[in-house]
């Protein structure tokens, strides 16, 4: 075997596997919007699950929803075989309706993330990508209408910059009070508010609560439209 081929083969896969039909769910979630997911998981005592202020997506319209598939950068000028084989490597590790989601380790100079990647990582099945720091060519990610949050956009390529130094395992994000951990198979679930994240095991009950409070937030809004009394819609539907 060549030394290009080894560069391009050797990988460990490392899927997960939700204990859910990860479309269904994804489908489902879809459906809804981050600030009642957020809402629906301060109310199991889960609080503070939403990335910092400033992670958005490229275009106001992008959703993005899915078991995470973790990734940590970090600042190096390497480019040898190994760091190589990480980066090509994680996609065969990638399943149906995922969400990549990389910690770049406070990275500045570079872009983390950018459409050939976006191309690969669709072809296997990923549904989206949060990036906690910056993505490159923008205009190729919003016209090939693959969802995409990051912090900032930068130009500068990432090789001999910024290297995968390890896939799938727990990362840790910037939230809104701290850093929060995110694990392998976490929901995502981003939209143009913001960014939340639910751990796998919660990720049904979340869904199922808050898909009750939309059903309501829906009657109280044409109960309101209606003209009841603003006490009243909130006694009967306990939401406002």
């Amino acid at each position: 075997m060549s030394t290009e081929d080894k560069i391009i083969d050797n990988y460990e896969r490392r899927p997960v596997y939700p204990p859910y039909d990860v479309e269904d769910i994804r489908q489902r979630y879809l459906k809804l919007y981050t600030a009642l997911i957020y809402d629906a998981m301060d109310s199991i005592g889960l609080p503070g699950r939403c990335m910092e202020s400033g992670i958005y997506p490229l275009t106001v319209d992008m959703k993005v929803a899915g078991p995470a598939f973790t990734s940590r950068r970090q600042t190096t000028a390497k480019t040898d075989p190994y760091t190589h084989n990480i980066r090509l490597g994680q996609m065969k590790s990638m399943t149906p309706g995922c969400v990549f989601i990389s910690d770049v380790q406070g990275n500045k100079n570079c872009g983390q993330f950018g459409e050939i990647t976006a191309t690969a990582m669709r072809a296997a099945g990923c549904s989206g990508a949060v990036i906690d720091g910056s993505t490159r060519d923008s205009n190729y990610l919003i016209n090939m209408g693959f969802p995409t949050f990051c912090r900032f956009r930068n130009p500068v390529e990432g090789l001999g910059r910024s290297v995968i130094v390890d896939y799938q395992i727990p990362i840790y994000v910037n939230g809104i009070d701290g850093m929060i951990l995110v694990n392998p198979g976490d929901f995502i679930f981003g939209d143009n508010d913001g960014v939340v994240i639910v751990p796998m095991d919660k990720t049904v009950e979340v869904l199922e609560i808050a898909e009750g409070w939309f059903e309501n937030e829906k009657k109280s809004r044409k109960a309101m439209a209606d003209g009841m009394d603003p006490f009243e819609v909130y006694n009967t539907y306990g939401r406002f």
